[in-house]
């Protein structure tokens, strides 16, 4: 079973190639042609070319290059109908299938696994163990609740199960094709209370499983088949989508009980990514049903970093997101511990809901007296990678008023701090650290004035690669009244430091070459710009081994 082709050439007309690979790499894009650092292999200059007209691609450093469909297959490493069906999911198309036996089977599935959660919810009523419903009302979940969200149960008995299945010609082949065996052939759930997960249309495509006993890890999904996707299905309850229409809101928590519990405490606009870590496609799942987001992860080291890792998303969603997050007391790890502890009433917390951003912002600053800024903005450079200018803006004032810093003072430092990375990494030592172009330059303009410029045509590629720096060494060659040379003379340095200034400055504006003539490129399709590029890449790399 395949998608047509038609099809396939609709939604090529509809998709952007862009929208994937300048969520997955760096790059710029200008009109409907860019640049990018091709993620198939290690570069630091960008050598992937791309085009949204024809949605296509090609590196010139690994000659990897293909459609949208390609790129998204081996971004993912995915197979080629798996792409499709995730771009087609991202632009929200629907895709039409040329043998209609696919549909067919799924309503099969579909069939078999509701007759198989039906059994799981009555079977926690029915069985002889005490162990599920005690467990449940110590997290103060009762029998109107079990109920309410179809809370099931396995017996750690097999022949139960079986039993059962096999009195409904339910066969092993129809088990594994719905993700309920491992790949040994054996039961994925045994002993553990089952949150039946559904897809938008309500019906139950797997299962999330908390273990009862210490056989297997703690918590467990269904396997992935054919109706269930562990990359782009939730967790969330029957009254979802009306909650989140009426709210215009969407709470993401970590795990089931996290939604049952906010469930309870009469919020049914919150959904799960199923005990993993939330994913761009689950959020541009939600993003569908509202651009307004509020994270309310668990409150721990992993689910900081979890939150943390949203902001790289942000940019890969179809629709402009509104990402906040809900930050309990510091005593409860997550809103089911919230819950359990007697509390009724969230809509304090959630009034006191702070951005994503400034969230993030307020990870980076310990409790302790003393604020390290040089630590803080090491790891505010990571934060503001992934945004975009106003967010990264508005990144800015945050960190300014909470450090007490001039807003200009910390622009001023992430420009020089930038620059001396442009410029490559220097020794070690404290002197050598701070230096950054302007230093090389001053060597270099130094040790040319000494020399009489006897060896300036040495340098012809020098000054070719930069106007600036070639018209300044003009200006010095004819200063007959000394003023502008006066600021040279008196530099002192070493054959070492001069050797290193050369090498510095010859990758510095061999890389500044490289970007003028990407942003060349892109308005041209001269085949002759790309060798260019290329021999400018290995004469950079050249004076990288002198170091």
């Amino acid at each position: 079973m395949g998608i047509s082709k038609d099809s396939i050439e609709s939604l090529k007309l509809k998709s952007k190639i862009s929208d994937f690979i300048l969520s997955s790499t760096t790059g710029k894009l200008r009109g409907n042609k860019g640049m990018a650092l091709c993620p198939f292999h290690g570069e630091k200059t960008a050598s992937m070319s791309f085009t949204d007209e024809e949605n296509l691609f090609h590196c010139f450093g690994c000659k990897e290059g293909g459609d949208i469909f390609k790129y998204v297959q081996l971004i993912n490493n995915i197979e080629f109908q798996e792409s499709v069906e995730t771009v087609a999911e991202k632009y929200a198309f629907n895709l039409k299938y040329t043998n209609s036996q696919f549909e067919s089977n799924q309503k099969s599935l579909i069939q078999t696994m509701k007759v198989i959660s039906d059994y799981f919810t009555g079977n926690i009523q029915e069985t002889t163990s005490e162990k599920p419903k005690k467990y449940l009302i110590n997290r103060k979940i009762d029998d109107e609740a079990i109920k309410k969200f179809n809370i099931g149960f396995a017996e750690m008995d097999e022949k139960i199960f079986y039993d059962f299945c096999s009195s409904n010609n339910i066969t092993k082949q129809n088990l594994k094709s719905l993700g309920l065996l491992s790949e040994k052939q054996n039961l994925l759930f045994r002993e553990r209370i089952l949150f039946p997960i559904t897809n938008f249309r309500g019906e139950v495509v797997a299962f999330g499983g908390r273990a009862l006993n210490d056989f297997g890890p703690k918590y467990l999904n269904s396997a992935e088949s054919q109706i269930y996707k562990k990359n782009r299905t939730l967790y969330f309850t029957d009254n979802f989508l009306k909650s989140v229409k009426d709210a215009d809101e969407i709470i993401v928590v970590e795990g089931y009980f996290d939604v049952i519990a906010f469930n309870l405490l009469g919020y049914s606009n919150v959904a799960s990514p199923s005990g993993t870590a939330l994913t761009a496609q689950q959020l541009e799942q939600l993003s569908k049903y509202s651009s307004n987001i509020t994270l309310s992860f668990d409150n721990d080291e992993a689910g900081v970093n979890a939150t943390k890792r949203i902001l790289e998303f942000k940019k890969s969603t179809s629709r402009d997101l509104n990402l906040a997050c809900l930050t309990l007391p510091n005593n409860y790890k997550d809103i089911g511990e919230y819950f359990e502890d007697g509390k009724e009433d969230i809509s304090l917390l959630l009034t006191q809901k702070i951005d994503l951003i400034e969230y993030c912002v307020d990870t980076l600053i310990n409790e302790e007296n003393e604020i390290d800024k040089r630590r803080i903005f090491t790891e505010f450079k990571k934060l503001i990678s992934v945004l975009g200018p106003l967010d990264k803006d508005y990144a800015f004032d945050k960190l300014s008023n909470k450090i007490n810093t001039p807003k200009d003072v910390l622009i001023k430092e992430l420009k020089y701090k930038e620059t001396a990375q442009i410029s490559g990494s220097v020794s070690s030592s404290p002197n050598n650290t701070n230096k950054h172009i302007e230093s090389f330059q001053d060597i270099f303009l130094s040790s040319l004035i000494k020399n009489n410029f006897e060896k300036s045509e040495d340098f012809k590629d020098l000054y070719d690669a930069n106007d600036d720096f070639s018209n300044i060494v003009k200006k010095l060659q004819v200063d007959e009244n000394q003023k502008l040379t006066e600021k040279y003379k008196n530099i002192s340095f070493t054959d070492d430091q001069l050797h290193e200034a050369i090498s510095r400055l010859y990758i510095h504006y061999f890389e500044m070459k490289i970007n003028s003539l990407i942003t060349k490129l892109e308005d041209s399709n001269d085949i002759k710009i790309f060798s260019q590029i290329e021999n400018l890449k290995k004469k950079i790399e050249n004076f990288q081994n002198t170091l």
